[in-house]
């Protein structure tokens, strides 16, 4: 047995596996074949001389693989850092950035920001991965972002984190919904209706705010809104998507739901430890701040007149 001999890959290969409880999805995770994933964790097996999962219908640690497999996470986990500390020293001469934003923040504003980082930095090497806000976690572990800005589903995330804005959720309908003309909307009128759902793509455990039993799933709010709009049912989004979608002007309508009571949403930044001495990330971060801090303290500032009229209710808690 020679434990060192262990790459960092054949350590992600097994925790994948361990989390999603097949080689053919971690595989598909890693961008790499199946079988490749299957003699990464066989070839730890062997170095270690024990079995890790027993293998079936779905893949379940061995006893001796559940009191390694944390060992295992802490050794991967260290070793993503040591690169991302490296990768610093290296970015003094030659940046680059990995960024993650979450699939529901796309408006215009933040590619003009993206082409403000451009022409300061006309060197800077930059990623861009959509990711779903439910993920994060994994996006920033199994791909190695360097950031991700997303909307947190009351996650606590050992990242450092910077809260942009916190914007109050809202039942939207297509304007031409049943709904759409009824005051005072309670938990019982929605539940006859369809809901388009948040979820993580993922995990089936991990949803957003579900007042329905008859629901559908997506990955990302644009198919929320664009399911809403064409009339299949309600959804639960942040005010300010509604707000700054302009394809959906005039399509959508946000419910009188005062009577719900569900958490709000909050738009947050974070970064791997020591990526904020990288100059591009801090001039971008900068410029977030900038610009939704108010905006999302008056969501209106991102309305064009006469686009967007919510019924009346508080929007912002900070």
């Amino acid at each position: 047995m020679d434990g060192a001999a262990i790459k960092l890959i054949q350590l992600q290969a097994v925790l994948l596996s361990a989390r999603l409880g097949s080689f053919s999805q971690a595989a598909r995770h890693m961008g790499r074949a199946q079988s490749a994933v299957s003699t990464y964790v066989h070839d730890v097996e062997l170095d270690l001389g024990f079995p890790l999962f027993e293998r079936g219908h779905k893949l379940k640690l061995t006893p001796r693989g559940a009191l390694l497999l944390p060992q295992m996470q802490k050794l991967y986990d260290d070793n993503v850092l040591f690169a991302h500390r490296a990768r610093e020293l290296y970015h003094l001469s030659h940046p680059t950035l990995r960024l993650g934003i979450d699939f529901s923040i796309y408006n215009k504003e933040l590619f003009i920001m993206l082409r403000a980082l451009a022409d300061a930095y006309p060197a800077l090497q930059l990623r861009l991965s959509p990711i779903s806000s439910f993920d994060v976690q994994t996006f920033m572990g199994d791909f190695s972002l360097d950031a991700a800005l997303y909307f947190n589903h009351s996650q606590n995330l050992p990242y450092a984190c910077l809260t942009l804005g916190t914007v109050v959720n809202r039942v939207i309908v297509a304007t031409d919904h049943p709904l759409a003309q009824q005051r005072e909307i309670t938990r019982a009128d929605l539940s006859s209706y369809r809901q388009i759902v948040m979820c993580s793509n993922l995990s089936s455990k991990h949803k957003g705010i579900t007042l329905s039993p008859l629901n559908w799933e997506v990955d990302n709010f644009y198919y929320a809104l664009s399911l809403v709009a064409s009339g299949v049912g309600f959804a639960v989004v942040p005010e300010i998507l509604i707000a700054t979608e302009h394809d959906f002007f005039g399509l959508l309508t946000c419910l009188d739901d005062s009577k719900l009571d569900f958490p709000d949403a909050t738009m947050s930044l974070i970064w791997q430890d020591g990526i904020d001495k990288v100059e591009p990330f801090a001039f971008l971060r900068d410029k977030l701040c900038a610009f939704y801090q108010p905006r999302l303290k008056n969501i209106s500032l991102f309305a064009s007149s006469g686009a967007y009229n919510p019924p009346d209710r508080p929007r912002y808690r900070p």
